[in-house]
């Protein structure tokens, strides 16, 4: 008799192993066919999750405090299982080229998690029913996970980043990116996924030799909303990696706060992940042909978690999946696009200084003076790529703009508008997301989003169009690869970067990078009292730097 116990208590309590240190998956097994099942005080396996995550970071500590897991047995085809967490926090640092080493000969040796009933191989000898793997397949997918109290802390040297979130829910969406119990067709997978984050809250400070903190900063970034939307599509011969990967990044407000102290800081920072980052996109175009003929295979180590839990399910033969999908497939590669999309953004600058505060008996504290605003609005960010044809797209804009003095830097001259630079407002609030995730009229066939072809693209994306979407300031770039003819291998006189060798004598490669910058409707005005007292305050700046 088929009980989807069975299937289910294994992959959660499996994977719940694999992640978290000491825990025997048999101890809760029979908590679990309860309904529900209570952890405290868990210890996160760093090494699995450096392995996975792949991030240049390198993790201190990983601890959750209370993690539930609440399963419906009784309605568990029409709701999910739910994830719940309360407070689980991080503290990272820099990836040195030690630990890395340490790491990667770590992660190389074989680490398995715990495995309930004898393991996979036991549970495939008992299938009986393709069904029910595919039922198994529906209830992981539609699996709700809900955060509350995020903290991250990241210590590079004397800088210490703290990030907190109150909440965050990971849940399915449907079509219309609504919270569903959605089916998945096994063949041609399909899958939406909807991350809230409410009150994101990101913190700079510096600490002293004793690794305290003196004095806090003012947050960078308080209490920010954000909603992520994650598409992936997989087909039934690319079921490893998916074809088409679209992250889409949204928020109504986005307010930013930086500090004199904070600007050195932040540099320091900007420095140092940028020499973490992989190779500039030219790099990585010249490279990607290399690494076209290489084994799938071998990127299986960072898997996602669909194709772990797919592999953990009972297997079923995808053959005659492959004869119907293979004609009607035109995925030419495996298709990434990310997406920032912010309504409006708000960027004040400011001066600070220490002071010892007399009437709080000497207690040092920061004293701040604002010097400007910077609000954008209708901000977006795209970019999206194919690995297999050479292909990188980025697209950027800006809808508005007003940047106006702020306390004793206001003009006192009698004008109409005290901005700095100012445009006129925009009236499509939407244009800025059009084909985007969070587009209500584009769909997953609509081309129009990815196009990776330059006549195409050309086409499509004409000057009109970006003005469309930003007004005020449009831009992109194209990188992309072209074949030719050449006697002596060289390539063509307008190649504007590397040529690289493909097959034949005769045969080269032009990469082509294209450049495109369209603005309009921008008004700068030169306000002589800003000026004055920027310049005394950089006097001053400068003198009580010699005096120290």
């Amino acid at each position: 008799m088929f009980k989807i116990e069975s299937y289910i208590t294994p992959i959660i309590l499996n994977y719940l192993a694999k992640y978290v240190k000491n825990i025997r998956p048999q101890d809760f097994q029979v908590c679990l066919w309860e309904g529900e099942v209570t952890f405290q005080n868990l210890d996160l396996r760093l090494d699995v999750l450096e392995q996975e995550l792949n991030l240049p970071f390198e993790f201190l500590s990983g601890h959750i405090h209370e993690l539930v897991i609440q399963v419906p047995w009784t309605k568990i085809t029409s709701e999910p299982i739910k994830v719940l967490i309360n407070t689980i926090e991080f503290v990272l640092k820099g990836k040195s080229d030690d630990s890395g080493t340490c790491k990667s000969s770590a992660s190389n040796s074989p680490q398995h998690a715990p495995m309930v009933d004898g393991g996979k191989t036991s549970r495939k000898e008992d299938e009986t029913s393709s069904m029910g793997s595919g039922l198994a397949m529906k209830i992981v997918n539609n699996i709700n996970v809900q955060c509350q109290n995020i903290i991250l802390k990241y210590v590079e040297e004397d800088i210490v980043v703290s990030m907190n979130v109150q909440y965050l829910s990971y849940c399915p969406a449907n079509e219309v990116w609504q919270p569903a119990m959605v089916d998945i067709n096994p063949h041609k997978v399909l899958m939406r996924k909807l991350i809230n984050i409410s009150d994101l809250t990101i913190c700079l400070d510096k600490r002293n030799s004793a690794g305290q903190i003196d004095v806090c900063q003012e947050p960078v970034l308080y209490r920010c909303t954000l909603e992520i939307r994650f598409l992936r599509k997989y087909n039934s011969n690319t079921m490893t990696s998916s074809s088409i990967t679209r992250i889409g990044i949204f928020t109504q407000a986005l307010d930013l706060n930086l500090s004199s102290i904070q600007i050195p800081m932040l540099m320091r920072l900007i420095k140092f992940l940028t020499s973490l980052s992989p190779d500039s996109d030219d790099d990585d175009v010249y490279s990607a042909h290399k690494e076209r003929n290489v084994d799938s295979a071998a990127s299986t180590e960072g898997s996602s978690y669909l194709s772990w839990a797919w592999n953990l399910l009972p297997s079923f033969s995808l053959e005659e999946a492959d004869e119907i999908d293979a004609s009607h497939d035109d995925t030419v590669g495996h298709t990434k696009d990310v997406g920032l999309y912010i309504e409006e953004l708000n960027f004040t600058l400011k001066n600070s200084e220490f002071i010892n505060d007399a009437i709080m008996g000497g207690i040092k504290r920061i004293r701040y003076t604002p010097i400007v605003r910077f609000t954008f609005g209708g901000l977006y960010f795209e970019r999206v790529a194919v690995k297999e044809i050479d292909w990188i797209s980025t697209k950027a804009g800006l809808s508005s703009i007003y940047v106006e003095p702020l306390g004793q830097y206001r003009t006192e001259d009698n004008q109409e508008s005290l901005a700095l630079i100012e445009t006129a407002p925009y009236t499509n609030m939407r244009s800025f997301i059009d084909k985007s995730l969070f587009d209500e009229q584009c769909i997953i066939a609509d081309r129009g989003w990815g196009v990776t072809n330059y006549e195409d693209y050309i086409t499509r994306i004409t000057d009109d169009y970006l003005i469309y979407r930003s007004p005020i300031l449009a831009f992109d770039v194209i990188t992309y690869r072209s074949s030719s003819e050449s006697k002596d291998g060289a390539g063509t006189s307008n190649n504007l970067s590397n040529n690289a060798a493909l097959g034949g004598n005769n045969r080269c490669v032009d990469f082509h990078k294209q450049y495109r910058l369209l603005s309009a409707g921008i008004t700068f005005r030169l306000n002589e009292t800003f000026m004055q007292k920027k310049a005394k305050h950089t006097i001053q700046v400068q003198r009580l730097s010699k005096s120290r």
